[in-house]
């Protein structure tokens, strides 16, 4: 059985936790509920939990307050937000987990699974350092990308990303300096948050970086750096094409 600690200054919305943690996933255990950074940090520090929910915005700080005063991370974080959608894209970005307020039922069931399923790969300050850096206000959400996979993550610059290619239910990554990396998360996963970033789908087994095209052949093959290739597919071609003011 697994431990956790609700932390959040809302009433309503830890009796929510709570009261769908013992209705939905009963071989969870709350050991203690606190209400403010203060009473987190003792608690925590009391029960030693495998897991903890925590609130963003407290009255007397914030939920990564707690996190800079901890000396060890031995447990995983589901933050609990009422951001905005930028800064939900900081959490996808992070590899963290986090619940969007109000919770609801099947997604708080679906984050609970991937902490049993994670249990022994805690990310430390790693991932909660990453998430910090893509919240905060110098950053543009394109520095970094976290990359999950089954023995932790890897963080990649975006800026250095020639290329994703699908491989199955996971997704490979092609990098400046011949580096390949592969994920756990399937193309559709980074599709989505990396559209914005100038990197796109150009079929569907490639995103590609528009920074690292060198040519395109009308036969569909784009050239990347590296030596690398993508092929455009018919259904992204006019896209493709118009990006670049072609006609």
């Amino acid at each position: 059985m697994l431990r956790t600690i609700v932390i959040d200054d809302e009433r309503l919305s830890r009796e929510v936790i709570c009261n769908y943690l013992k209705t939905y996933c009963s071989d969870i255990e709350i050991v203690a509920i606190a209400s403010s950074v203060k009473t987190a940090y003792k608690a925590i520090n009391k029960h030693h939990p495998d897991f903890i929910f925590l609130d963003i915005e407290m009255a007397d700080g914030k939920g990564f307050d707690l996190i800079m005063m901890l000396e060890n991370i031995d447990f995983r974080v589901i933050f609990v937000t009422a951001y905005s959608e930028y800064a939900v894209k900081a959490f996808r970005f992070s590899a963290v987990d986090y619940l969007l307020k109000p919770v609801k039922i099947d997604e708080l069931i679906s984050a609970v699974e991937k902490i049993k399923s994670l249990n022994e790969q805690i990310p430390g300050m790693g991932a909660l350092s990453e998430l910090m850096k893509n919240l905060s206000k110098e950053s543009t959400l394109t520095r970094t990308l976290v990359i999950p996979h089954l023995k932790g993550f890897d963080v990649l610059k975006i800026s250095e990303i020639i290329m994703c290619v699908a491989d199955g239910y996971c997704t490979n990554f092609f990098v400046t300096g011949d580096r390949k990396y592969t994920s756990s998360k399937n193309l559709k996963h980074f599709d989505e948050m990396l559209e914005e970033l100038n990197i796109i789908r150009v079929h569907h087994s490639y995103l590609v970086n528009f920074n690292h095209v060198l040519s395109y052949s009308r036969q569909g093959e784009i050239l990347l750096a590296e030596g690398h290739k993508a092929y455009l597919g018919d259904s992204y071609k006019n896209y493709f094409i118009k990006k670049f003011g072609g006609k």
